[in-house]
């Protein structure tokens, strides 16, 4: 699950605590952000702020607020200041749960008594408090408080965008955010209706920018692949990396997101299109240095061979087989040599095979795969060769099969005692299923027989 992370908290903090000096205090630079009037005893005891202030002793400036508290007039100017400012002398001590009641007190009054308080720091009020809440519900671990603690913070930020004759493209990307980590808390019951919230907000901010935020892009694209839209979801990655080229990540997106819609497709045209999309943006990221890992070289070849680009995919394998590029295993050589034999290079398939049997001296396997090229177009002499060296070596499949080819193999060869042992070997190491093997051996034992009759038969024409 991905989460959009919210606004800073020290950030917050920070901005807040500008705000907590006394001569904020003053009736003369309150009115900078307010309308209302202290009265005379709660500016006398705000004038006696600042030492604590100033020695950083919060709770002793937070006895004196709360004493404030006790006289003050219900829903009185000087009870939303003394909240106001407890609320940042909580922050100032990292409480953040404790800062949010006198805080949300503090708008509350303002929005009772229009006259105490302006519109901008209402509006500020209104910003940090869908922060406090967003910063609990992702950290509490009761999912009721955490979806109360959501629904305030969308509450304030929606407020926030209505009441703000220019909201900011941080806080329209707050309450992005808050929409798309809302909608998508449950994986397995992705909300439908917050994403579209979400994507109505990016677009919001798309048109109001001349320059959107990249974490506008960013979201509309997770919240299209949440949606299974791969097809606007690649739209908006193709835009990131049009802008942004030097984000692996992006374009590592990108490829996945063709390579899925490759897979998805209904008709060889749609996915060969798809297919050559991803081979193209993996050699455009190529071209500027990212995703050139073996893996990824290799995703390349793999991508070739599914639009049956034989030729190119060859190349590619060997090259990377050959400096490293792509990571060396047998696997891959007996898949380069099968390469080769699709596009009718036949020696060449044999001669990576050999090469191939260098770096892994131990497999037979390699050299039984020779025999069967070799065979194939008439090197009986060569198959009987590489069968020898296959089953020496050891490491087959399935030595059963081996043999029982090396005992037509010798039978082709006149080889018939040979041709015996080994398909003796066969119908041992076998599981009967080998429907021909008992044919075979009758042609061999007659074969002998024959040949033993003649041996006979010139013996006696000697004798005489």
């Amino acid at each position: 699950m991905t989460l959009f992370p919210a606004s800073s908290l020290k950030r917050l903090t920070l901005a807040l605590m500008l705000t907590v000096v006394v001569p904020m205090t003053t009736p003369k630079l309150l009115a900078q952000e307010t309308k209302g009037q202290l009265t005379e005893r709660a500016s006398a005891d705000l004038g006696k702020l600042q030492p604590y202030i100033d020695t950083k002793n919060w709770d002793g400036a937070l006895n004196l607020l709360k004493g404030m508290l006790r006289y003050s007039q219900p829903n009185s100017y000087d009870q939303a200041v003394a909240y106001d400012i407890i609320s940042k002398v909580y922050l100032q001590k990292s409480d953040y749960a404790a800062s949010i009641n006198p805080l949300e007190r503090s708008y509350q009054i303002g929005v009772a008594n229009k006259g105490f308080f302006n519109l901008r720091s209402q509006l500020e009020r209104l910003y940090y408090l869908a922060q406090l809440y967003y910063q609990e519900a992702a950290t509490t671990k009761s999912i009721a408080l955490r979806d109360q603690y959501f629904n305030k913070a969308a509450t304030y930020i929606e407020i926030w965008l209505r009441d703000n004759p220019k909201p900011t493209p941080e806080g329209r990307m707050f309450y992005t955010s808050l929409l798309y980590n809302q909608a998508i808390l449950d994986p397995e019951n992705i909300d439908m209706a917050l994403l579209k919230k979400a994507q109505e907000q990016v677009h919001e901010a798309l048109v109001s920018a001349l320059n959107p935020k990249e974490s506008f892009y960013v979201i509309l694209m997770a919240s299209l692949q949440q949606e299974e839209n791969h097809k606007e979801s690649a739209e908006i990655l193709e835009l990131l990396v049009k802008q942004y080229p030097s984000k692996k990540s992006y374009w590592q997106q990108l490829m996945n997101t063709y390579a899925t819609m490759a897979g998805l497709s209904k008709s060889e045209e749609d996915a060969w299109e798809h297919n050559l999309r991803t081979i193209l943006t993996l050699e455009r990221a190529q071209a500027l240095g990212h995703m050139t890992s073996q893996k990824d070289n290799y995703n390349l070849v793999g991508i070739y061979f599914n639009i049956k680009q034989f030729d190119k995919a060859t190349g590619l394998l060997y090259k990377g087989l050959k400096d490293g590029s792509i990571e060396s295993d047998q696997r891959k050589w007996e898949l380069l040599a099968y390469s080769y034999q699709q596009i009718h290079k036949t020696y060449q398939a044999i001669e990576v095979l050999k090469e191939a049997s260098l770096i892994f001296p131990e497999s037979g396997q390699l050299d039984n795969q020779i025999a069967q090229i070799y065979y194939a177009i008439d090197k009986v002499q060569e198959t009987y060769r590489h069968l020898n060296l296959a089953l020496a070596k050891g490491g087959i499949t399935s030595p059963a099969d081996v043999y029982y080819f090396k005992a037509y193999i010798c039978y082709e060869l006149l080889k018939y005692e040979e041709a015996m042992v080994s398909i003796e070997k066969a119908a041992e190491l076998g599981d009967g299923s080998n429907k021909q093997l008992p044919q075979l051996r009758s042609a061999i034992a007659a074969s002998l027989k024959e040949r033993q009759a003649a041996l006979d038969t010139k013996a006696n024409e000697k004798s005489k």
